[in-house]
């Protein structure tokens, strides 16, 4: 199995060939330490579907989250909370529309709340690498069904609902 190696401000991240990554202006600053690139893969039709991946959060930090989600009864609901990006997508992802971080920066400006997680009809429409990486396939099963790529899975050596959805198992 062939690998594709994608330079970001982080360091190298790994992705399988056949997955479509289009990068922006690499020299950009501001681009390069929030837009990561474009990904591709099939819903469970067989589409092709594309959504965009931020590069904003970083594993292991704490960051204040704030995010909507919807009650069984159908009403919107705002939460906020404090964790690791790890921590709250194996936790919240089954019912978040919107999730925001509250970006601190090193120099002092004003902080910034930030969209990490975006979706539009069942799919998403942006997510963070940080997010992303850390999705397991019974995630995608719960919480975005219309997402499920079992091609894509493959390719990723899942075998069961443990195995990670978007990164090497």
């Amino acid at each position: 199995m062939n690998t594709i190696e994608m330079n970001t401000y982080r360091g190298t991240e790994t992705f399988v060939e056949g997955t479509e990554v289009k990068l922006n202006d690499k020299d950009n600053v501001l681009t390069s330490a929030v837009f990561a690139g474009q990904f591709e893969q099939e819903d469970n039709k067989g589409k092709r579907i594309s959504f965009t991946v931020s590069n904003i959060m970083e594993e292991g930090k704490t960051y204040k989250f704030r995010y909507t989600g919807k009650c069984k009864a159908g009403f919107l609901n705002i939460f906020q909370t404090e964790t690791t990006p790890e921590t709250f997508i194996q936790g919240t992802y089954g019912f978040c529309d919107n999730v925001q971080v509250l970006r601190e920066f090193e120099d002092g400006s004003e902080s910034l709340w930030m969209n990490v997680l975006t979706t539009k009809g069942g799919k998403f429409h942006s997510i963070d690498l940080t997010f992303l990486m850390n999705l397991k396939v019974s995630n995608m099963h719960n919480a975005w069904k219309k997402m499920v790529d079992y091609k894509l899975w493959k390719r990723m050596n899942s075998s069961s609902h443990a195995s990670f959805a978007y990164k090497m198992n």
